[in-house]
């Protein structure tokens, strides 16, 4: 089922993210342990979820691996534990795979179900799906256990552009080496452009890019650049091997942690990305309010959005294409 010999990629930019799995089979954990780690990826593995929220606590991951049937404790119990406790992502890993049991897992909060046998890729593309652009972590807003006051948290006012690749999965299934030549060629045209408009990349995982700008304008502008390079480049492609970014730009107030930044303007320009069609660009209705009439570009209202973990709708608008 794993590959043992899976050769090493280390994207340039990537920061190490953490994994829990919490899976009774001792085989399967240390492979699928061992497959993530050659991703760079930390993972924990445990066999177990009896000590659950202390080892949360402690290994602070960014997405659990939880497997439904387990000893002492069963996967649902503990998925309940984990969802009252705060936000973090949680894919249920299983040999159950009826459709009951996977509707159960996600109403009660499972934010992905994967069932065993797994293709590695795809138990790769799910965690990097849950991963792109997460709401603040839990053990950040526990700011008494880290000790920081509210008061003292490093807030900002930015624009946010979060990008990513639409079927990257896809690609990686048809041809790994390829999509990946692709895919650090394409980072590295998106890093340059962000640079060059002023901006700065604060995390780059797999296929997604996350950017932050002091200026709404001058983020639009660089997403229109961004595209219009990308297009001008699968242009020379086969229509297989052709690789589409979406891109989603918010206006709003952010947390910054260390190289990080986390909070709503974050999640909401994650969450839009998701809407924009593969090679176009959607952008709040904080951005449209402030570059209104101040760029050449036509805007198409796509009216107000109910997101995923975002408490009030947004609105949402289009750029036409052509740009």
């Amino acid at each position: 089922m794993f590959k043992r010999n899976v050769k090493r990629v280390q994207a340039r930019g990537v920061m190490e993210k953490r994994v829990l799995i919490v899976d009774d089979d001792e085989k399967l954990r240390n492979l699928v342990k061992e497959y993530l780690e050659e991703y760079g990826f930390s993972v924990h593995a445990v066999a177990d979820g009896r000590s659950l929220m202390e080892t949360l606590r402690e290994q602070e991951p960014e997405v659990v691996l939880l497997d439904l049937m387990l000893p002492f404790r069963d996967g649902l119990e503990l998925l309940r534990e984990v969802r009252a406790a705060g936000d973090t992502p949680v894919i249920m890993l299983t040999a159950k795979g009826e459709d009951s049991d996977r509707i159960v897992g996600l109403e009660m909060g499972a934010d992905d179900y994967i069932p065993k046998p797994f293709n590695p890729r795809e138990l790769l593309a799910r965690i990097k799906a849950v991963m792109r652009r997460r709401p603040q972590p839990s053990y950040m807003a526990d700011q008494g256990r880290r000790g920081l006051p509210e008061t003292e948290l490093n807030r900002k006012l930015k624009a946010i552009l979060s990008a990513d690749a639409k079927g990257f999965s896809r690609l990686m299934g048809d041809d790994e080496l390829a999509t990946i030549q692709v895919l650090n060629d394409y980072r590295g045209l998106l890093s340059e452009c962000v640079k060059e408009h002023g901006g700065s990349v604060v995390d780059s995982p797999g296929d997604n890019l996350l950017a932050e700008f002091d200026s709404v304008v001058v983020a639009v502008r660089c997403a229109v650049k961004i595209q219009e390079t990308l297009n001008s480049r699968n242009a020379a492609l086969p229509d297989l091997r052709k690789m589409h970014f979406r891109i989603g730009i918010n206006l709003g107030d952010v947390v910054v942690d260390q190289q990080r930044i986390y909070g709503d303007g974050v999640n909401v320009a994650a969450r839009i990305e998701k809407i924009a069609d593969p090679g176009g660009i959607c952008i709040s209705g904080t951005v449209f309010d402030q570059i209104e009439n101040k760029v050449p570009f036509a805007f198409e209202f796509m009216g107000e959005r109910e997101l995923k973990n975002i408490a009030k709708p947004v609105r949402v608008y289009r750029l036409k294409q052509p740009f």
